[in-house]
């Protein structure tokens, strides 16, 4: 069986054009995009650049249905809103502190009776703000592009949830969240062996999303909960008695916009959306589509992003998908395998042992199994389908794999009948590998 590589965008480039293909008619032929614009609407044609249809005070030269109005009106809104606040107000920021710092005298006083720390700490306040904005903003043109994509691999996720929890301290002590007030606390289960298969920068991405989401919203002085396992990450707050109307539109609108698709008004920019009569004012700092980025995030990883609302009391899960199939099997293989090297100091092998289940459950050998090894890079990934489980063992040759299986079977008291195979010396091809490993399955280790 071949991987099957996984849909990477909702958005795909057909349907991302489909946003402007309603409302922008693009003159086909070089003949046609080299006249001049007055021509091309004498023909019937509607030509104008993307941008200048989506300035502020423009209005489109041609009827649209009222969905497309309501998301033109919404582009014009949502624009304007975030030059103003997301983008210009902490810029400013910066430059007045920078203006204050420049002004001091050699002791370090200011006019404005600041500290040079204070200083210091107001521009970079509003540094992380302009900054979290900005990588908000590039995730969103990355979606409506249709360029939204995971490299997925095996990713110890305690182990990135409490290393992203750790990164954003200094972010909650500059907004003033300190421990009295707001406190973190990582509560993994204990780890195992098993990895999630993720792309480790999208899902430390949606971690920080989450943090970005909750701590404005979060009650003072409660405990933020998180809880990992194979099967994603819990999160559990308790939200303030005057967010609770706030948190429930913000989840509405970005589940809304996440289904809705590009189409629909409902887009990945319009979770920003405010009214026409008080766009520049924000209750929340941030565009308002950071859930619907973990959503996106979420679907990448072929996974969910899901709530639970109980009272003021939320627990949001970030729901991974088991591995428990030939095609997770075949996208662990390949990432393990882009770690092979002939280079000294390089990964010089990885060996791969499909055993089949002599009694009892798959699972119940996965655990057996997951005993018995001893490196940290080793892992051990079911196969129910099959009624096998798989070991990935780095840096073992052909030759000692059997030696391993022996010392396994006589821990285990029962013989196994398994297959092994490995890279390079089998190829590189994940499915040939799994396909080979299978035709290899032998009762006794000595004869694999």
């Amino acid at each position: 069986m071949k991987s099957k590589t996984p849909p990477t965008s909702r958005n795909s480039p057909s349907r991302a054009d489909s946003r402007a293909g309603s409302r922008v008619k693009k003159v086909a032929g070089d003949r046609a995009a080299k006249e001049p614009v007055a021509h091309a609407r004498a023909s019937g044609e509607l030509f104008h650049d993307l941008g200048d249809f989506l300035a502020v005070g423009h209005q489109p030269p041609q009827t649209l249905t009222p969905q497309d109005e309501t998301l033109f009106k919404a582009f014009q809104s949502n624009l304007l809103s975030m030059i103003s606040h997301e983008l210009r107000t902490p810029l400013m920021g910066i430059i007045n502190a920078l203006s204050v710092f420049d002004e001091a005298d050699p002791t370090g006083s200011s006019a404005s009776g600041l500290s040079q720390s204070e200083i210091i700490s107001m521009a970079r306040r509003n540094a992380l703000r302009l900054q979290k904005t900005l990588s908000t903003l590039l995730d969103l043109a990355t979606i409506e592009s249709g360029m939204f994509h995971a490299r997925l691999r095996e990713v110890d996720i305690a182990r990135l949830t409490e290393g992203r929890i750790l990164a954003q301290h200094f972010w909650l002590e500059e907004l003033g969240l300190s421990a009295e007030r707001t406190k973190l606390s990582s509560h993994a289960q204990p780890r195992s062996s098993q990895p999630i298969l993720g792309d480790p920068q999208k899902l430390g991405r949606a971690i920080d999303l989450c943090l970005q989401s909750i701590v404005p919203r979060c009650e003072a002085g409660s405990v933020i909960r998180w809880e990992t396992s194979e099967q994603g990450i819990l999160i559990r707050f308790q939200l303030q008695a005057s967010a609770e109307r706030a948190w429930k539109d913000s989840w509405s609108q970005a589940l809304a916009g996440f289904e809705g698709g590009v189409t629909s008004p409902s887009s990945a920019f319009s979770a920003t959306l405010q009214s026409e009569q008080a766009f520049l004012s924000r209750p929340d700092e941030g565009l308002g589509s950071e859930l619907l980025l973990i959503h996106e995030i979420m679907r990448l990883h072929h996974g969910k992003f899901r709530e639970d609302l109980k009272g003021r009391e939320v627990t949001l899960h970030l729901q991974l998908p088991v591995l428990s199939s030939e095609d997770a099997l075949c996208t662990v293989l390949a990432a393990r395998m882009d770690a092979v090297s002939l280079e000294s100091g390089s990964l010089g092998s990885i060996a791969l042992v499909l055993v089949d289940v002599p009694s009892g459950t798959v699972d119940g050998l996965q655990a057996r199994l997951k005993a018995l090894l001893f490196r940290a890079s080793d892992a051990v990934y079911s196969l129910p389908t099959q009624n096998q489980v798989a070991l990935i063992l780095e840096d073992c040759k052909p030759e000692d794999a059997p030696k391993l299986l022996r010392r396994i079977e006589k821990s285990l008291g029962e013989p196994l009948q398994f297959g092994i195979v490995s890279a390079p010396a089998d190829g590189f091809d994940p499915a040939r590998l799994i396909e080979l490993a299978q035709k290899r399955l032998r009762p006794q280790a000595g004869h694999a």
